[in-house]
């Protein structure tokens, strides 16, 4: 008997490595191995042609004590001071407006993913056009004696393109806060209706904390986001005015791929890496809570 189990245990065991095999080698061949060499790649001067040479930390030394490391940075943090607040809290007011109307049909809410599913480039190119000095937008703006420039204007051009990227994501952000309304209890409601609160001191006291993990999971997603920016600065202002959009993933872009220097890329992608996995433990360190339903 023992055997018998043993032996169904062996057979269960080998059919489940088949199944996720596929997945095993995927995981292993496009993800562990270039993980593996870019941190080796990252020790090295390497301009894909020549052999590569050792260098050491050199190329982490070299990122660091470059001014366009600071710019990044600075601009990383602008667009998220920006892009976080302004698109949680539309998403947020879309998510409890659909959840009140209670008759939202499924097209309804399928629509509001159009924008997050549109390609990149092609809406990075459209709202160039529309945002222009000459565009549709600052045409209507003259006649009203204002002309604002959006994306030539070093101190607005990236909250510029932070607003361009709320419109593109907060359907699908709003869409997590929507499941997250629906998996509140009524019961909660009744009982915070039984105690006297009002309207909005059941939205901030009952709803907003019900609500965290909905509120981390797009803090992560939009910290990753965030600091790897790439499509819009690159299509819209190529890193400028004057390094005003210039971002990290713009640097790794430029220093791999037209100065070929593949080490340095490598370790421009590390650092920032680590700047996203930094920000996402601030979030999960100081803004999860475990909510008891």
């Amino acid at each position: 008997m023992d055997k018998l189990k043993f032996g169904n245990k062996f057979k269960g065991s080998k059919a489940g490595l088949a199944l996720i095999a596929p997945y095993l080698v995927f995981t292993i061949v496009f993800w562990c191995i270039p993980f593996i060499w870019s941190f080796v790649l990252a020790l090295q001067k390497w301009n894909m042609m020549s052999p590569a040479k050792f260098v050491g930390l050199n190329n982490f030394i070299k990122i660091f004590s470059d001014k366009l490391f600071y710019i990044s940075l600075r601009n990383t943090f602008q667009f998220i001071g920006v892009f976080i607040p302004l698109g949680v809290a539309i998403s947020l007011l879309i998510a409890w407006m659909i959840y009140k109307a209670q008759r939202a049909s499924s097209f309804f809410l399928i629509s509001f993913l159009l924008p997050y599913v549109t390609a990149g480039v092609a809406y990075a190119v459209i709202f160039s056009r529309l945002f222009a000095h000459d565009g549709v937008v600052n045409v209507f703006l003259r006649g009203i004696n204002l002309n604002i420039p959006f994306f030539t204007d070093p101190r607005i051009a990236m909250s510029s393109i932070a607003v361009l990227v709320v419109w593109k994501v907060m359907g699908y952000y709003a869409l997590i806060f929507y499941a997250g309304l629906q998996a509140i209890p009524q019961s909660i409601y009744d009982a915070a209706l039984i105690d006297g609160a009002s309207g909005t001191q059941t939205f901030f006291k009952v709803t907003v904390p019900m609500l965290n993990a909905s509120f981390v999971t797009i803090l992560i997603f939009a910290i990753g986001l965030s600091v790897n920016i790439f499509t819009e600065p690159f299509l819209i202002t190529e890193g400028g005015p004057f390094f005003a959009t210039h971002t990290f993933v713009f640097w790794t872009y430029k220093t791999t791929f037209e100065l070929f220097r593949a080490g340095q890329g490598s370790a421009l992608a590390i650092v920032t890496a680590a700047i996203s996995f930094g920000l996402v433990f601030v979030v999960r360190k100081f803004v999860e809570r475990e909510v008891q339903l």
